[in-house]
């Protein structure tokens, strides 16, 4: 199957149609091809994330987003294995600490959903008989780039606080360690 990126919850072939080759960091040798992003495809990746957005994902109300992240969060955990793999395989870490990150990773998600319903505005009392009222509300679509050292651990706490504010995101990881999270 040629490398193809994953958008709006469907694969698509990238517009470059070209692949980057993944590289065991153990002995340099390629063992895998992802695809290979341009600018067409950011675009791509923007509007589905604008349509979630203003879509299914911006209805559902701060609980249900919440049980949205639990559930992915014990997603994470059902496939700790087969993460772990990946991640030692792509960064060159030891198994351990691999496994350690996908935890790292579901216990984001899992304390994000617990924050999704908690995150509100305010009411400040002010001098001389004034009230501040502080609104919190989404940002829309946040784009996060996730370095090839930690990517599940970094992807766990940068998109699920997005994620339970509302937003919906857009990831890239990096090119020379993002299978796990691809």
């Amino acid at each position: 199957m040629p490398a193809q990126h994953f958008i709006g919850n469907r694969w698509y072939a990238p517009q470059s149609r070209a692949e980057l080759p993944m590289i065991d960091p153990s002995d340099g040798a390629p063992f895998a091809a992802i695809a290979r992003g341009n600018a067409a495809d950011i675009d791509a990746a923007v509007r589905a994330a604008q349509h979630a957005r203003d879509g299914a994902w911006g209805k559902l109300s701060p609980a249900e987003k919440g049980r949205v992240l639990g559930k992915l969060a014990r997603a994470i955990l059902e496939h700790a294995d087969e993460l772990a793999l990946l991640e030692a395989r792509d960064c060159g870490k030891p198994l351990t600490q691999a496994r350690a990150d996908v935890v790292a990773c579901a216990r984001y998600f899992e304390f994000y959903s617990g924050a999704c319903d908690k995150l509100h505005g305010a009411t400040i009392p002010y001098p001389d008989g004034y009230t501040v009222l502080t609104w919190r509300e989404p940002h829309g679509v946040t784009g996060h780039i996730i370095p090839w050292n930690y990517p599940l651990q970094i992807f766990g706490r940068s998109v699920a606080g997005a994620l339970a504010a509302g937003n919906a995101c857009v990831v890239k990881p990096a090119e020379d360690a993002c299978l796990s999270l691809l």
